[in-house]
């Protein structure tokens, strides 16, 4: 991929019942992704959230170990539960966090390895899609 050396893109856009604010910064080895999602008809704020891959953990088990703080929550156990958080885990120094009314994603990829982009893209959007459904499905119990 022939790009400038270092450079950097914001942009926002709608998703469903989403607002996605995409940031992307690249330089000669890296790119880093923020993607921060306000989901716009969220009755009640998520609870907060965070989850991190444990460095050490990892190299000592020669395994993926992540760290999770915060409040657990219906929406906490599908973040930890999705196979899609597992890819994006697989990132460069990742962090998936539910805050406010926010599912929120930074990490980094390799700048040769360019599917990859796309496809963070495409995994946030299946976790927004996850949540939609949850959210749905809270609402029909509750009326039921």
């Amino acid at each position: 991929m022939k790009t400038l050396l270092k450079g950097e893109i914001t942009f926002s856009e709608s998703y469903k019942k989403w607002i996605v604010k995409a940031n992307v910064k690249w330089n000669k080895r890296y790119i880093r992704i923020n993607l921060d999602s306000r989901k716009t008809d969220l009755v009640t704020d998520f609870s907060i959230c965070s989850l991190t891959k444990a460095k050490f953990f990892t190299f000592l088990s020669r395994s993926d170990s992540y760290n999770f703080s915060g409040k657990k929550s219906e929406y906490s156990e599908l973040l930890l539960e999705s196979v899609e958080t597992q890819y994006l885990m697989d990132s460069k120094n990742p962090i998936i966090k539910l805050e406010g009314k926010s599912l929120i994603f930074e990490g980094g990829i390799r700048k040769k390895d360019i599917s990859s982009l796309s496809n963070v893209f495409k995994l946030f959007e299946i976790l927004m899609d996850e949540i939609e459904w949850k959210q749905k499905e809270n609402v029909t119990q509750h009326h039921v």
